[in-house]
């Protein structure tokens, strides 16, 4: 409940409104997650986008895929590895999130609401999300935003790793 009332806090919060404050606090996440686990991870979001501006509702949908991301990759995917990008493509912030887990076959998912809420969300972003996962050979998922759904002054940015 503290952790549920700290997001919509921060969320709401017109001072967070750089795509900076989102990225330290999706890291932040990542971490805590991620080293409870064992699974080594790679953040990368280029210093040339930090200072894009971001609604709070984008930014808070944005966090919330982020963390389903996340949270099933710990779950599922028995993973050594996970790798998080965030960069400009198009006009658009790209977000993709894979592991170098056990994958799946997205078609036969029958349980769970995990990847039909991040799809939704994405909707409601007029944004676009895609699952790219087979058995034996880990999972990525791309989460696509577009300008007009709350991020401001987006320009192509080259990603410097």
């Amino acid at each position: 409940v503290m952790e549920s009332m700290s997001d919509i806090v921060w969320a709401i919060n017109p001072n967070k409104d750089h795509l900076r404050d989102l990225t330290q606090r999706m890291r932040r996440f990542a971490s805590d997650v991620f080293t409870a686990r064992n699974i080594d991870f790679k953040f990368i979001v280029p210093n040339s986008i930090q200072d894009l501006k971001i609604s709070a509702e984008a930014r808070r949908q944005i966090f919330l895929i982020f963390k389903e991301c996340v949270n099933n990759i710990v779950r599922h995917s028995r993973c050594t590895a996970a790798e998080i990008e965030m960069h400009i493509e198009s006009g658009r912030v790209v977000l993709s999130v894979s592991d170098n887990g056990q994958g799946f076959s997205p078609g036969e998912i029958t349980d769970g609401n995990g990847l039909t809420n991040m799809k939704s969300r994405a909707k409601k972003l007029k944004g676009e999300l895609k699952v790219e996962s087979y058995p034996g050979k880990g999972t990525m998922i791309v989460f696509k935003i577009f300008p007009s759904a709350g991020v401001k002054h987006v320009r192509e940015h080259s990603l410097q790793r």
